[in-house]
């Protein structure tokens, strides 16, 4: 078995965190060494809530464990159910206030189905579910006419069926629209609702293409970004088949939207970037969850990542940082790959894959090139692509 471990500069159990993010002996006595530079905050933070049906909930714990850390959040990007949430977040709701939305959102009065239009129409129909209910929700809670009226400023993606094109909503010449309207296309599941109209496109969830927006916070030119993935997947438990519409329809759109961030992350997670990937896979992706349960997930793994994460960590409040330290077992930024050498193949689809040189292509077979792997963008995805399952990552 080849293995590779890497670790972070975390604080001795038996340490405290001094007022400038410092670490201080037992007794509250700093250790003997340099002095440490002033915490520079980013000139520009940008949030970036990713697509995931229902679980998108777990964005209102991310909100919540922001608002607990002190961090500064300078603009807002979301997709799909990310939208909802950061289109909220973003008009000035704090999360117990996104908390009450979610709670009134009803699979029985939200996702009725369009039978009579379906024994009327069959498949000439657009939509399995009506989405008009839904809308007038979005109406209700966020009833702004132009994007230049919410308190932060904010941009969804959506996908336009005529042109193939996404469009950010929130950038110059998207902004004077109702963001009701805006935040429902990017929401808008293809044959799940109805697709919205705006001019004269019509537009469908921008998840289809990009389920975690991080191009367009690199295009707003941002110091630090916090990315909330929700493709997270343990790939060793496997979905079983049902035969029905839903399931395929529902699965298709899970697997599709991993390989989609598999890309997405490898392309712009650079080293401004802080990814938070809640464990919400075991939660079906459009069945109603326990709201309470599924806000303490987000919470719990924004505090773990931020807290830890050296683009975070030392803009946090020094005394929720010290409480986590507590808390939290081993540094997140601690990425185990492991190979095993009996089942490898040496078809260097690994080495192929990473993004971050964690595989090195040699003589023998491709074998973990990086003892001290810190960049792993923990998208899974050579142990997705591995065709034998001699990969294993550990600590994602």
């Amino acid at each position: 078995m080849w293995s590779a471990h890497i670790h972070v500069r975390t604080p001795h159990p038996h340490q405290g965190l001094a007022q400038d993010g410092s670490f201080t002996g037992s007794g509250g006595e700093r250790p003997a060494r340099a002095a440490v530079a002033p915490v520079v905050r980013p000139r520009k933070t940008v949030l970036v809530l990713g697509g995931g049906g229902m679980r998108g909930f777990c964005h209102i714990g991310v909100v919540r464990a922001i608002e607990r850390l002190g961090l500064q959040v300078d603009e807002v990007v979301g997709t799909s159910m990310g939208a909802v949430m950061g289109a909220l977040f973003a008009a000035g709701h704090d999360s117990r206030r996104i908390e009450e939305v979610a709670a009134e959102i009803s699979l029985k009065q939200y996702f009725r189905l369009n039978l009579l239009k379906f024994l009327v129409r069959g498949f000439r129909h657009a939509s399995v579910y009506k989405g008009r209910t839904f809308h007038e929700l979005l109406q209700r809670w966020l009833p702004f006419r132009s994007f230049e009226e919410l308190q932060r400023p904010f941009f969804c993606n959506a996908l336009s069926l005529t042109t193939g094109a996404s469009r950010f909503f929130g950038l110059p010449g998207s902004d004077a629209m109702p963001v009701a309207d805006a935040v429902y296309a990017s929401a808008c599941l293809p044959t799940i609702f109805e697709p919205m109209a705006i001019g004269a496109d019509h537009y469908v969830d921008g998840g289809m293409t990009e389920t975690l927006a991080l191009r367009i916070a690199r295009a707003r030119g941002a110091d630090l970004v916090i990315g909330v993935d929700l493709s997270h997947r343990d790939l060793h438990v496997q979905t079983p088949y049902k035969a029905s519409l839903p399931h395929i329809l529902f699965q298709t759109y899970e697997v599709m939207g991993q390989a989609l961030n598999e890309h997405n992350l490898h392309r712009y997670a650079d080293d401004r970037t802080a990814v938070i990937k809640p464990k919400v896979s075991h939660l079906p992706l459009l069945d109603m969850p326990d709201v309470q349960e599924i806000v303490r997930l987000g919470e719990r793994e924004a505090l773990e990542v931020l807290t830890t994460h050296p683009l975070t960590r030392y803009l946090c409040k020094p005394e929720v940082v010290a409480e986590e330290d507590r808390m939290v077992s081993r540094p997140r930024d601690h990425v185990l790959l492991q190979v095993d050498m009996n089942a490898c193949i040496h078809c260097g689809i690994c080495a192929a894959t990473c993004a971050t040189q964690g595989y090195a292509a040699v003589p023998l077979g491709d074998v973990v090139k990086k003892l001290h792997n810190y960049e792993c963008t923990r998208d899974m995805a050579c142990e997705r692509n591995c065709p034998t399952g001699a990969i294993r990552l550990r600590n994602i």
